[in-house]
């Protein structure tokens, strides 16, 4: 087995299991398909990284975290829906950086490229993967609380506006390590589909988390073999993988 193979599917399992965590909270708060749109704001800084000849996943992650916080920010002022004001973001962004990102770019920009990761890459996405994973286990009770019974959480003084901006900054870090494994717009297959399939097998919260988590990892996982045997696009596999698991789970008698 290649040995950068072997290392990229290494940081694939730590990406893969931040993303399952990060996506279990999504469907708890029925935000589902905000890290979907909210993959689009990257596309900017991706564009400016492929122009300007730096790392992309570094022009995303600043369009990210600054499209994160107007969205926290607007949100709060302007009591509008996270949904709505996304949504605006979206497609402005996605708007900018189809303009802007030269042509020959734009599919792999869409549907990731992992024979374009290089090794300090794997390096930054393996070691952000880690504090994703552990952000969400010091904040593990107060965001399961705030997004089951996000009025109970007021009552313990849980602030609604920090969960939401921890929030926004897991969704925004997971989409930026995402990216390169599965694309702008297949960022799903990572978070929203493992964690979904979670749903409807899981007995209890730990299950559903825990379930979330492998979903994800076997989907990317899968993916990236299907991708280093057959010469498939790993973006592609892993959507295919962990939309096959969905329907799967279809059949589990509650």
């Amino acid at each position: 087995m290649n040995d950068l193979f072997f290392i990229t599917l290494i940081s694939g399992i730590f990406v893969a299991a931040a993303s399952g965590l990060t996506g279990s909270f999504l469907i708890l708060r029925r935000m589902s398909l905000l890290s979907d749109a909210l993959s689009h704001v990257a596309l900017p800084g991706i564009a400016l990284g492929i122009i300007f000849k730096f790392a992309p996943i570094w022009g995303g992650l600043a369009a990210l975290f600054i499209g994160v916080f107007l969205i926290w920010l607007i949100e709060n002022k302007t009591k509008l829906a996270t949904e709505s004001v996304t949504g605006v973001f979206f497609v402005t962004a996605l708007a900018i950086g189809a303009l802007i990102i030269p042509q020959q770019d734009l599919l792999e920009a869409f549907f990731g490229s992992v024979e374009k990761i290089t090794f300090n890459q794997i390096i930054f996405q393996t070691a952000v993967a880690i504090a994703i994973i552990g952000l969400v286990l010091k904040y593990l009770k107060p965001l399961a609380l705030f997004s089951i019974a996000p009025d109970l959480g007021t009552s313990v003084k849980i602030s609604p506006a920090k969960m939401q901006l921890i929030i926004l900054i897991l969704i925004a870090l997971t989409i930026s390590i995402g990216i390169s494994f599965v694309g702008v717009l297949l960022i799903s297959a990572l978070s929203i589909i493992p964690a979904a399939t979670a749903r409807n097998l899981a007995k209890s919260f730990n299950s559903f988390v825990y379930l979330s988590v492998i979903l994800s990892v076997l989907s990317l996982s899968g993916g990236l073999s299907v991708s280093y045997v057959y010469g498939a696009n790993a973006g592609i596999a892993t959507v295919l993988i962990s939309a096959s698991l969905f329907g799967l789970s279809l059949f589990e008698k509650k």
